[in-house]
C-alpha cells in the first residue's frame, strides 16, 4: 500500500503522461483577423435545434466560437503593433548604442596603435641617428687613429733616416762622403751608400717587398735547394754591372732532406763562387744563417747548429761575404721561440716575419745605408 501511495497505480500512471487527459488552461486565446472570416463565413455555420440534453433551442456555432474565442479588436492590435514597434525601435536603438560604443572602442583603440606606432617610429628614428652618430663616431676615430700611425711612421722614418737603428753588437759602423765602413767578425767592409741589393731566397721570404720596398730585386722561390738556386737560379745575377749586394737565404730545405753540414756548407760555398764569378767591381754576398724549426728533431737541430757555426766559419774567410746569425732571433735560452710559427711548426707567421724583416732592414742600414 506504501508504495501505491507514493507512485500511484502503476496502470494509471500513463494516464499523467497523456495530453489527452490534461486540462484545458484557463488563459484566454485571440484570434487575430486573419481568421475572423470563420464568425461571419457560412461554411463555418452550423444550426442547432436541440440542445444536449434534448431540450428545443435555436443556436448556432458562431456563438460557441464567441464564446470559446477572443477576438482581437483593432485597438489591440494597434496596441501590439505599437509594442512591437517601440520594443524594435527600443532594441535598434541598443543596437545603435552598442554600434556607436563598438565604434569609439575601434576609434580609441585606432588611436592608441597609431600613437604607439609613431612612438615605435620616433624610437626607430633615434636609434638610427644614435647608430648614424656611433659610426660616424667610430670613423673619424679610426681616421685620427691612421693619421697618428702615418705620422708617427713619418716621425719614424725621418728617425731612422737621420740616424739609423743602432747596430747590433760587435758592429762598427763609421760613415765618409760616399762611403761607409762597416766592420763585423774582424772583417772591414768599404760600401758604397745606397748600393743595389738582391735578394735570393727561399720561401721563408715570401712578402719581404712590401717590408723592404726598395730592394733592386727579390728572387724567391718555395722548396727551392742550395743545388737547384746553383743550376736555375745564380745566372740571373750575371746581369748585375757595378757594386752591389746580395742576400741569401737558404738552406732550410736542405736541412730537412737529410743532408750533411759539410755537403750544405759545400753547395753554399758554390752558390757564392757562381754568384761572384766574373764580376770586376765587388759584389757582396751576406749568408743569412738557416732558421730552427718547431718541427726539427735532435738530429735535424743539431745540423742547423753545426751548419750555422760553418757558415759564419766560411764567410770570415771568403773575400766580401759575410755571415748573418738571423738563427738566433727565434731562440731564447737555446728554446725556439713558437710565437713566431704558423700552426704547421715550419713557416714563419706575420709576427715571424717581422722580426726576420726589420732585422734585415737594420743590417742594410748600417752596411750601405739602403733605406
Amino acid at each position: 500500500m506504501s508504495s501505491n501511495k507514493k507512485g500511484g497505480d502503476e496502470r494509471f500512471l500513463r494516464v499523467q503522461k497523456d495530453p489527452r487527459f490534461w486540462e484545458m488552461p484557463e488563459r484566454e486565446r485571440k484570434i487575430d483577423k486573419r481568421f475572423q472570416s470563420m464568425f461571419h463565413d457560412k461554411r463555418f455555420t452550423e444550426k442547432y435545434t436541440v440542445d444536449k440534453r434534448g431540450r428545443p433551442i435555436n443556436q448556432t456555432s458562431t456563438e460557441d466560437l464567441k464564446r470559446f474565442y477572443n477576438v482581437s479588436s483593432s485597438e489591440d492590435e494597434d496596441d501590439d503593433e505599437e509594442g512591437v514597434k517601440s520594443k524594435k525601435k527600443k532594441e535598434v536603438k541598443e543596437e545603435l548604442v552598442k554600434v556607436e560604443i563598438e565604434v569609439k572602442v575601434e576609434k580609441e583603440v585606432k588611436v592608441k596603435v597609431e600613437k604607439e606606432v609613431k612612438v615605435e617610429i620616433e624610437v626607430k628614428e633615434e636609434l638610427v641617428k644614435v647608430e648614424i652618430e656611433v659610426k660616424v663616431e667610430k670613423e673619424v676615430k679610426v681616421k685620427v687613429e691612421k693619421e697618428v700611425k702615418v705620422e708617427k711612421e713619418v716621425k719614424e722614418s725621418k728617425d731612422v733616416k737621420a740616424e739609423g737603428p743602432p747596430p747590433e753588437r760587435g758592429v762598427r759602423v763609421i760613415e765618409e762622403d760616399e762611403l761607409v765602413r762597416y766592420t763585423a767578425a774582424e772583417k772591414t767592409f768599404a760600401v758604397r751608400k745606397g748600393l743595389p741589393v738582391y735578394l735570393l731566397a727561399a720561401s721563408i721570404c715570401q712578402g719581404v717587398e712590401e717590408q723592404i720596398p726598395h730592394l733592386t730585386a727579390a728572387y724567391v722561390h718555395p722548396d727551392t735547394f742550395l743545388a737547384r738556386s746553383l743550376e736555375q737560379h745564380a745566372w740571373k745575377f750575371d746581369r748585375v754591372t757595378g757594386e752591389a749586394l746580395v742576400v741569401v737565404h737558404i738552406g732550410t730545405d736542405d736541412v730537412a732532406s737529410g743532408l750533411s753540414p759539410a755537403a750544405i756548407v759545400g753547395q753554399m760555398e758554390a752558390l757564392i763562387d757562381r754568384i761572384q764569378h766574373g764580376h770586376a767591381e765587388p759584389l757582396y754576398v751576406a749568408v743569412c744563417s738557416i732558421l730552427p724549426r718547431l718541427v726539427d728533431n735532435q738530429r735535424t737541430m743539431g745540423t742547423v747548429r753545426d751548419t750555422n757555426r760553418r757558415f759564419h766559419e766560411l764567410c770570415r774567410r771568403k773575400k766580401d761575404t759575410i755571415h748573418l746569425p738571423t738563427g738566433k732571433l727565434f731562440l731564447h735560452h737555446r728554446q725556439i721561440i713558437q710565437n713566431y710559427f704558423t700552426g704547421d711548426g715550419v713557416h714563419l707567421n706575420v709576427e715571424g716575419k717581422k722580426v726576420l724583416f726589420n732585422y734585415l732592414k737594420t743590417f742594410l742600414w748600417h752596411f750601405c745605408k739602403h733605406s
